[in-house]
């Protein structure tokens, strides 16, 4: 993905532990009844889908105090099908949408990068938490489990090393596996979920603005 400036990040050390977290988000999904959300930044709202999985108990606000951005944060999945595999990819809201409306992901990202297992959540995290930065403004990363022969395959005609992780190019400028990954999607094979949001206020700018993102 191509590199530019973003959104100045919140401090890493000051988010919760992956342990605090998970103790929250155990003690979260064990009410029935919807879970309360108010947001500790004032003037930020949740979008409606992202709020609902709040609500659902499938995200966990561990958002600190005097933070600028609300984080929302799940546990990655643990597959009892050793058939599936886990892959991650960053997402800007217009990506993140279509996803959701439609159930694939479009063809509007040069090289579309996936990552695969813990290694891979790490890496696509970066992009969220300021340690590294593309022009697309990711704001979610989302948790794919797939069909492991097909990520294999995927893997085998082309990948990379980034950062510790190993990524596949779904994109023109990578393998070019959008299509096989997209029938996987469609046919319901492959399935998606919201594991970290970081929901940030966005900056009105000109149309020739020095801080002028591109989609």
């Amino acid at each position: 993905m191509a590199s530019d400036k973003c959104d100045a990040p919140v401090a890493i050390a000051s988010l919760p532990t992956a342990e605090e977290a998970m103790s929250t988000q155990a003690h979260a999904q064990g009410v029935d009844e919807p879970i309360k959300f108010k947001s500790k930044v004032k003037g930020l709202k949740l979008l409606p889908h992202e709020l609902t999985l709040v609500q659902e108990g499938k995200l966990v606000d561990i958002t600190h105090d005097g933070s600028s951005a609300i984080w929302l944060w799940a546990e990655s999945s643990m597959p009892n099908d050793e058939s599936l595999t886990l892959v991650y990819r960053p997402m800007s809201d217009n990506e993140y949408s279509h996803l959701l409306v439609h159930g694939i992901l479009p063809d509007t990202q040069p090289y579309q990068t996936i990552v695969q297992g813990d290694e891979g959540r790490a890496y696509a995290e970066k992009y969220l938490r300021g340690q590294k930065s593309v022009d697309s403004s990711p704001t979610t990363v989302v948790e794919f489990a797939a069909p492991k022969e097909l990520i294999d395959h995927l893997f085998s005609v082309q990948s990379k090393n980034e950062d510790g992780a190993i990524s596949h190019g779904l994109g023109n400028k990578g393998g070019r596996g959008l299509p096989l990954f997209n029938a996987s999607l469609q046919s319901g094979q492959t399935t998606f979920r919201t594991v970290l949001v970081k929901r940030f206020a966005v900056k009105a700018v000109g149309a020739f603005g020095t801080n002028r993102r591109r989609s």
